[in-house]
């Protein structure tokens, strides 16, 4: 548990893939299936090179592999995998159903902020606990992505909070140099990240959300 004496949020601004939900794997199967249905040969690095990137830098990084499809084809087809892999089922991360249940019932509002397609994220959404979310930023919005610190500047004004009275939860370096450079407190959650983060890096890391939750203490940093 993370000192509650040092900060309580206002706002509490959510990472989707690999922070709230566990749906990294699905994201990797798809562009798998895309390369190898279009004959291209699969590697770790490929997949790399897809960490955490918005599906725009992901449809290039398939058509530089030798996909010979246009990227609004690459972005529709790798959202139709992973909507279909997650049928009616969302794999949430340890302990992130506990931590939003526990953020409304302390009447802390949360935002989604993701570079996923917001048929996603209202996917996810709708399968929170009730009330959750007070909104959404997504992929399909038009504003920079993540480095950028725009989504997280949008979402701490859909939460009707400043960017300094937020905490972030994110599992990538990009997704969290987006947080900082908006003025909002971030943690790192390493529990289901493709590419561990460093605990050295000035900001804190826990391996998983149920570090950041008792029953009687309200989530801070």
């Amino acid at each position: 548990m993370i000192d509650d004496d040092l900060f309580t949020p206002k706002a509490v601004l959510w990472d989707l893939d690999g922070t709230l939900v566990d749906s990294d794997p699905l994201w990797v199967t798809a562009e798998r299936h895309c390369a190898e249905r279009c004959g291209v040969p699969w590697s770790d690095d490929l997949s790399l090179k897809m960490t955490a990137a918005p599906l725009p830098v992901c449809a290039a990084v398939l058509q530089d592999a030798g996909v010979s499809l246009d990227a609004a084809t690459i972005i529709d087809g790798l959202v139709a995998d992973v909507t279909a892999m997650y049928g009616d089922d969302v794999p949430w991360t340890p302990g992130a159903w506990d931590m939003l249940t526990e953020l409304r019932s302390r009447g802390i509002p949360s935002v989604l902020v993701t570079g996923s397609p917001r048929s996603l994220a209202e996917h996810v959404v709708d399968a929170a606990p009730h009330a959750s979310f007070v909104g959404i930023v997504s992929g399909d919005d038009d504003i920079a992505h993540k480095p950028d610190p725009a989504p997280y500047l949008r979402g701490a004004w859909l939460a009707g909070a400043s960017p300094r009275e937020c905490l972030v939860f994110e599992d990538s370096v990009s997704g969290i140099t987006a947080a900082l450079a908006a003025g909002a407190h971030a943690v790192g959650v390493d529990a289901c990240a493709r590419v561990p983060l460093s605990h050295d890096a000035g900001y804190p890391v826990i391996a998983s959300l149920r570090e950041l939750r008792r029953c009687d203490d309200t989530p801070a940093v």
